[in-house]
């Protein structure tokens, strides 16, 4: 392949981004492929396949993004269409100006593009005192999307977490999950301590010198710590507050060592080092913690919402509470008091560290390239056909595209204690104003306002006594009112969920008075979700059912889904409703713009159990009968696809 690399951050070695990106360009051309390179490092302008541009002056701010120790270049049409005469491929490391010019062109030139995740909303809202702004976090990721990533065919995301991160302000997105890599020069070695630290615990911490990286943390933490006077700080790294951070640590016994250092050096200080810690609030990956974890380094890592490096931890006291110096202190005491423990773990962390192969990873890289070109051609092959993103599947029963960061719950499991029926008259007094009088019409007008409409609710005057059972497809978080208030206004709806409903703090009571019926996880758990399916449905209830389990965000497919849950039907004798999800096209009446779809919901007949079948028969009988109304629903051709989801197959680089 020709692969043209657009680089806005290159130059020196100093950052995450740039050694990424040198790193993907080393494994391509190793691979034989042509890589060329459109950067502002003017250093490079005699080497072939370099296409320098000239670098951005920021006038009087030219001295504080020199210390942040990158330099920013200015996109210039002419050298980029050069480089992509005859090209493959475009990658993008970062959605800077070289960046979005080159997606725009690529993407008019029908030239396939990936893009990497490289730059979180934070490392731009610190630099402006709005690290904590989430106005500020959406207004960066919004603008991200529009000036590049929605020309993107793949997008590369080092970890879930980022990937999630994103898509909670701009929907979803072809991603790729695929770390970075740590090559095989960060491992285990026996390293002597320098005789100045023979006697000290030597704890590292790498990154750059920013406000998001939290140093601070780890310097107060000092003043908590027993054994200040034995510890000796190394902070690897170079950047913008190095001369803050020399001022804070003049207080410590022993002066901690500040610069960078080369790969085979740093290797040499992981290794004679006791303990690693990384304090940053808001980080992507941190392949720096992963190379001292590789090397067996046990990890101190800040539990920060906005940090994927937490997810690092495998025990509790290899995490501490969010930017807190004496929680800090007190992991780093135990550690030094439980030197077995420390030695202990580091075997399981050198074993856990395997995963982030760093040719394993490449390989990856290299695939979703390749995918990316076939993506692009299916887009060309069915552009009449695509009206908006196209985002690749792999498992059409287990992958989930939920707006929303799953892995940042407090999960808990629905176990033999968890209370599915409330007989106390306080809770269903309380129960009773928020779902009749607070939520039903709150939601109702809701709804109104976004045009959603409901076809064919007649027929659920079909059924004149008792509950039923309502199926529909999930493809929207609406999903989670429209049963209750839109369809069925007149019973009370229950809405069969997954355990994450009531895994949010401090709003797990209130969402079981609303109607959640959480999925069990043990047997007697699952007795007792019996038992309520049973007195609900007995008191002329209605349990809603999303068979498809995963949300799949605007899908106008039916995805297949098994009979299992129609079981509970089958068993009570009771009948189905299947209810449609589909999409009709909205433009603006006065930007005349597309707009988000909005929402049509198909109302079914019920359908009823046979008497001559048994409760699987009847399972499957009743599962077909609400999948084939669904799929013909859908197959309308007024259902809009504002996504499209593509089958990339389980061999994809995804996987």
């Amino acid at each position: 392949m020709i692969v043209v690399i657009a680089a806005d951050i290159l130059g020196e070695k100093n950052n995450g981004t740039s050694v990424a990106t040198y790193n993907l360009i080393d494994y391509l051309k190793r691979k034989g492929h042509e890589v060329r390179v459109i950067c502002g490092d003017k250093n490079r302008i005699n080497e072939p396949n370099f296409y320098i541009v000239d670098l951005r002056s920021f006038g009087p701010l030219n001295s504080y993004v020199d210390e942040n120790g990158v330099s920013l270049s200015i996109a210039d049409p002419k050298v980029i269409l050069k480089a992509l005469e005859g090209a493959d491929i475009v990658h993008i490391p970062v959605p800077f100006a070289i960046g979005k010019a080159t997606a725009r062109i690529a993407d008019k030139l029908n030239i396939p593009i990936t893009a990497s995740f490289h730059i979180q909303a934070e490392n731009v809202t610190s630099h402006i005192y709005m690290m904590h702004s989430k106005i500020a976090h959406d207004i960066v990721y919004r603008n991200f999307w529009n000036k590049c990533y929605k020309y993107v065919d793949c997008i590369h995301f080092p970890t879930r977490f980022i990937n999630a991160d994103f898509e909670k302000t701009v929907g979803p997105t072809n991603a790729y999950v695929i770390s970075n890599g740590v090559k095989s020069l960060y491992r285990y070695q026996k390293i002597a301590k320098p005789q100045e630290f023979k006697d000290k615990f030597v704890i590292l911490y790498t990154g750059r010198y920013s406000r998001e990286k939290m140093h601070k943390t780890l310097i107060n933490a000092m003043k908590y710590s027993r054994y200040e006077k034995r510890i000796q700080l190394i902070f690897a790294g170079d950047g913008p507050l190095r001369n803050k951070i020399e001022k804070k640590i003049s207080f410590l016994t022993n002066k901690p060592i500040l610069g960078l250092h080369e790969a085979s050096e740093l290797v040499n200080i992981i290794n004679y080092s006791d303990l690693y810690v990384h304090c940053a609030y808001a980080e992507l990956e941190s392949i720096a913690c992963l190379e001292a974890i590789k090397c067996g380094l046990v990890p101190i890592i800040n539990n920060s919402e906005k940090s994927a490096t937490r997810f690092f931890a495998l025990d509790p006291y290899c995490i501490y509470k969010k930017n807190s110096p004496r929680s800090l202190a007190k992991r780093i005491d135990y550690w030094i008091e439980h030197e077995e423990e420390r030695l202990a773990l580091k075997e399981k962390y050198m074993e856990y560290a395997a995963n982030f192969d760093f040719e394993k990873c490449m390989g990856r890289m290299e695939k979703m390239m390749y995918e990316a070109i076939e993506m692009r051609h299916y887009k060309m092959e069915h552009r009449d056909e695509i009206h908006g993103r196209v985002v690749g599947y792999t498992d059409a029963l287990n992958d989930d595209f939920a707006p929303t960061e799953n892995i940042s719950l407090h999960r808990i499991k629905v176990m033999d204690d968890f209370k599915y029926l409330h007989k106390n008259i306080f809770w269903k007094i309380f129960s009773f104003i928020l779902y009749r009088l607070l939520a039903q019409p709150i939601l109702t007008i809701y709804a109104f306002l976004k045009g959603i409409r409901v076809h064919h609710r007649k027929n659920l005057k079909k059924i004149k006594k008792g509950g039923y059972f309502l199926y529909g497809n999930h493809t929207c978080i609406d999903d989670g009112y429209i049963s209750q208030v839109l369809v069925e206004k007149k019973r009370r709806t229950y809405i069969i969920a997954n355990p994450d409903a009531v895994s949010i703090r401090g709003v797990k009571n209130i969402v079981m008075m609303l109607g959640c019926l959480p999925l069990p996880n043990s047997l007697k758990s699952s007795k007792k979700f019996l038992e309520a399916i049973k007195y609900r449905t007995s008191k002329g209830n209605v349990i809603s059912v999303y068979p498809e389990a995963h949300i799949w965000p605007y899908a106008t497919n039916i995805r297949p889904f098994l009979e299992t849950s129609f079981l509970y039907p089958s068993k009570l004798n009771l009948p189905v409703v299947a209810m449609v999800t589909t999409y009709r096209k909205n433009i603006s009446l006065i930007s005349k713009k597309e707009r988000k779809p909005k929402i049509d919901v198909t109302i079914s007949e019920p359908f009823y159990p046979k008497e001559e079948f048994s409760s699987k028969e009847n399972a499957k009988y009743l599962r077909d009968q609400v999948y084939n109304f669904m799929v013909e629903v859908a197959k309308n051709s007024d259902n809009y696809a504002y996504i499209t989801y593509v089958d990339v197959g389980p061999n994809s680089a995804k996987n």
